[in-house]
């Protein structure tokens, strides 16, 4: 659900990859197709979902990227195993915790490397292994898309000496670095400026002011024209405040009635864990949940949890006694 720029990116190249290997495939995503994203797909025909394409009544396999837990697929997931031979989840986050809440079917397996900074990365190296073809520059596309989007153009702590190198291959291979860039981030309307605006005037800061969050309802959200993609980049900013260590926004989705929580730290608290134990997931320092409660209560839920981690101090390290 909500797909990214990751998810899209790899998506994109695996479609090629596999059609150039002569493969009968198609894409099916759970949502639309953020507006943002159609370069990947100018004619319309490959990044599909509801309405645009009917799901196969039966196929060998189902490659599912970006994620290991089933319930991101929404109701998808009920249909999937009773469709497909096997399905392969090909992902790059820690395994759900406790694990006994994920139930996987005889025909799933999860490939995952919690290494790779982006799915197009972890693509990348199964591509390099398999040989089947060359890449070319639709796939080259989308891998550049997935690794620059899930590192925040080269900037988070899991980038990788491999995603820079990937990055520079692509680029020989044709993409264009500043037109892709535009594409992606360079679409905001006049209204969603003026909506980051109003958010940045009533940011809020914990007492000890490591913590800090937008809160985002509906109305607000409707009064400016902005659609949930439209805001994706706005969490980003809270980061160049000094003295937060974490910072959140919550968002009242388009049923009024689920709250969805973006959380990204500067990479000194490990934030994950409090969204897995919320029903929720993600990397060490960018995560995320959504909870089915009335909106005040998702707020000071998880500012509460994330303000004790913050403020709890890390183990003392073992003494060892010298013999």
């Amino acid at each position: 659900m909500q797909p990214d720029g990751d998810g899209l990116g790899a998506e994109t190249a695996l479609f090629h990859y596999l059609k150039r290997a002569r493969k009968s495939v198609r894409i099916y995503n759970p949502d639309p197709l953020p507006k943002r994203y159609k370069f990947l797909d100018p004619e319309g025909n490959i990044l599909l979902g509801p309405g645009e394409v009917e799901l196969w009544d039966q196929c060998d396999l189902w490659i599912i990227v970006d994620t290991n837990d089933p319930r991101r697929l929404g109701k998808l997931w009920n249909e999937l195993p009773l469709r497909s031979r096997k399905i392969v989840f090909l992902d790059h986050h820690p395994d759900i915790e406790p694990p006994e809440k994920m139930h996987y079917p005889p025909n799933v397996t999860v490939v995952s490397d919690t290494h790779s900074s982006s799915i197009g990365e972890l693509l990348y190296q199964l591509f390099t292994e398999l040989d089947l073809v060359k890449l070319n520059e639709d796939m080259a596309l989308g891998l550049y898309v997935s690794i620059m989007t899930d590192t925040n153009s080269f900037r988070y702590s899991r980038t990788t000496p491999e995603s820079h190198e990937i990055a520079s291959e692509m680029i020989q291979l044709g993409v264009n670095p500043e037109e892709v860039y535009q594409a992606i981030y360079s679409t905001k309307e006049l209204s969603h400026v003026q909506l980051l605006g109003q958010l940045l005037q009533n940011t809020r800061i914990s007492k000890s002011g490591r913590l800090a969050w937008m809160e985002m309802r509906l109305d607000l959200r409707k009064k400016f024209k902005a659609s949930a993609d439209d805001t994706m980049s706005f969490l980003n900013i809270l980061l160049v405040l000094k003295d937060a260590e974490v910072v959140c926004i919550f968002r009242e989705e388009d049923d009024g009635e689920m709250t969805r929580v973006s959380i990204k730290s500067k990479g000194r608290v490990i934030i994950n864990k409090i969204a897995m134990e919320l029903g929720g997931g993600g990397h060490d320092y960018a995560a995320g949940l959504a909870l089915n409660v009335p909106f005040e209560q998702v707020v000071e839920t998880v500012t509460s949890r994330l303000e004790d981690l913050i403020n709890t101090p890390p183990p003392k390290p073992l003494m060892s006694k010298r013999p």
